[in-house]
């Protein structure tokens, strides 16, 4: 059994089940097919063998959660629950809104419903970004798009030249008429669809670096 990286010894985490209050405590040890976590005080929340509860663990860049099993209660000093690890989670990047601006170039192209998503096509028109965030970005184009357009991107960041691109979905949210050194524009905000773990890490990782060096010039 393959330990979930969030599930880590002292690490905060908040259980309930249905019709309770969620309760907050500690995970104080991790086995090879369970981990346990502080028993609550009194009767706050009683767990017997099988019940199953809704479980978050929130570490710095991201919540997770889960559903997990009661395995067994040990009235130790302290009181432990053991729960079993759990099949599945879902990842919530908490910064993946946090966004800086960004006047970086991209390729793009429009995509095809009947090809999303394992038929990207060729980028080959260029735009120009405005702000981008772990979860969209602000788009200068050329080329009129409408909402609800699937748009296929091709962005390098800043400091990646020598890497592969950062492939995305981008679903068209909002569009608006822009007058640029006197041409017409559209300002698109766009939000990615279907995007990777790894690639919002690495979006978010620019952004803080981009605000950290940003903080560093007015200081």
């Amino acid at each position: 059994m393959t330990v979930p990286h969030f599930i880590r010894i002292n690490t905060p985490i908040t259980i309930s089940v249905p019709g309770k209050k969620a309760i907050r405590t500690l995970i104080q040890e991790t086995g090879e097919d369970s981990f346990a976590i502080l028993a609550p005080a009194g009767e706050e929340l009683l767990l017997g063998r099988g019940d199953l509860v809704e479980a978050t663990c929130s570490r710095e860049d991201a919540r997770y959660e889960f559903t997990a099993r009661v395995i067994r209660y040990e009235p130790a000093i302290p009181p432990l629950y053991y729960l079993a690890y759990p099949d599945d989670y879902r990842r919530i990047q908490v910064r993946s809104h946090v966004r800086t601006r960004a006047a970086l170039e991209f390729r793009y192209a429009p995509w095809p419903a009947a090809d999303w998503p394992l038929r990207p096509p060729r980028p080959h028109k260029r735009g120009l970004t405005i702000d981008i965030s772990g979860g969209g970005a602000q788009l200068v184009l050329r080329e009129e798009v409408k909402v609800g357009d699937l748009l296929y991107l091709e962005l390098y960041l800043p400091g990646r030249r020598h890497h592969q691109p950062l492939r995305l979905a981008a679903r068209v949210k909002r569009v608006a008429t822009r007058e640029i050194d006197g041409h017409q524009r559209y300002e698109v905000g766009v939000a990615f669809e279907g995007i990777s773990e790894r690639q919002e890490d690495q979006i978010v990782a620019f952004v803080f670096q981009r605000l950290l060096e940003e903080r560093r010039q007015r200081s």
